[in-house]
């Protein structure tokens, strides 16, 4: 997905959220805001915006000298998840279908997400997601290539969420390998995340060699295109990993909820989904070749 000149607003919305988290002093906001608005009088349009966010976050980071505006809430995010762990498992273990209940609670966890949307309603979404059914919801395609698969790559997105992706992975019988984030961006979840999470435990975890909001594929580690090449299923979580992975020919099944109305455009037009897709949608859509 490229970079569209809706994105503009947002980035500069994201950098003054972002500005107020490092200081309350004005003269460093501004100041960082000064530099994010000639930063972003340069971008490079065929890009995708996490890719493009790259730039932005680092100048953020490097005139506050805060490496971690975020890390607070991502912590707030992780503790808020794992208390809810235990109600959500108890959930998923009593519904009709646990496998198809803990897809829902996973998507319902996307909505935890500083970059898009600073204001959410994560009880609010917990609550309703058993109700509320993927707007494209390719399931029954999605079970039958888990069924065939040997290797489960799981491209995790932000802290909280996490969690409840862990509950979703437990279902699965394939081994899984999930990917994380190599340094901090945002709210995205890192190595150091998953650990407090206990995703270390069960499954391996590796980080894919960006401190990218998404997965672009091209700028990440050897290792880990090795190994989302080779995998049979690959699980993509989030808005950002979507919109670097939207035209790649593997088979990915992308699990989000879209959050702004030019990635919902997008998401209709490379599914060919007839009409909006609107924002607050939930998607389960596989994307790129079949296995």
């Amino acid at each position: 997905m490229k970079t569209s000149s809706e994105c503009i607003p947002c980035f500069l919305r994201q950098a003054k959220y972002a500005a107020n988290l490092t200081s309350s002093d004005p003269h460093l906001q501004t100041a960082i805001l000064n530099q994010v608005e000639d930063y972003l009088a340069t971008l490079d349009m065929e890009r995708s915006p996490p890719l493009n966010s790259i730039g932005l976050y680092n100048i953020i980071t490097q005139v506050s000298g805060n490496p971690d505006p975020f890390a607070n809430l991502k912590q707030q995010s992780n503790d808020l998840a794992l208390a809810l762990r235990p109600k959500i498992k108890m959930l998923i273990q009593q519904s009709e279908s646990p496998f198809f209940a803990a897809i829902l609670f996973a998507i319902a966890g996307n909505i935890i997400d500083y970059g898009s949307q600073q204001d959410f309603d994560l009880d609010n979404a917990l609550h309703q997601c058993l109700k509320k059914h993927p707007l494209i919801n390719d399931y029954a395609a999605l079970r039958h290539d888990l069924s065939h698969a040997k290797t489960v790559l799981y491209l995790a997105d932000n802290c909280g969420e996490i969690v409840f992706d862990s509950l979703f992975i437990d279902q699965l019988s394939a081994p899984v390998t999930i990917v994380v984030k190599s340094g901090p961006i945002i709210n995205d979840a890192t190595i150091d995340d998953a650990t407090y999470c206990g995703l270390d435990k069960t499954y391996t975890v590796i980080a894919n060699g960006t401190s990218c909001p998404g997965t672009p594929i091209g700028f990440c580690a050897k290792e880990f295109e090795r190994l989302f090449t080779e995998a049979d299923v690959i699980i993509s979580k989030g808005q950002g990993n979507f919109e670097t992975l939207s035209e790649v020919q593997r088979p990915i099944y992308h699990l989000l909820t879209i959050k702004c109305p030019v990635v919902g455009r997008h998401a209709a037009e490379t599914k060919k989904y007839p009409g909006q897709i609107p924002t607050g949608a939930a998607l389960l859509m596989r994307l790129g070749t079949k296995i």
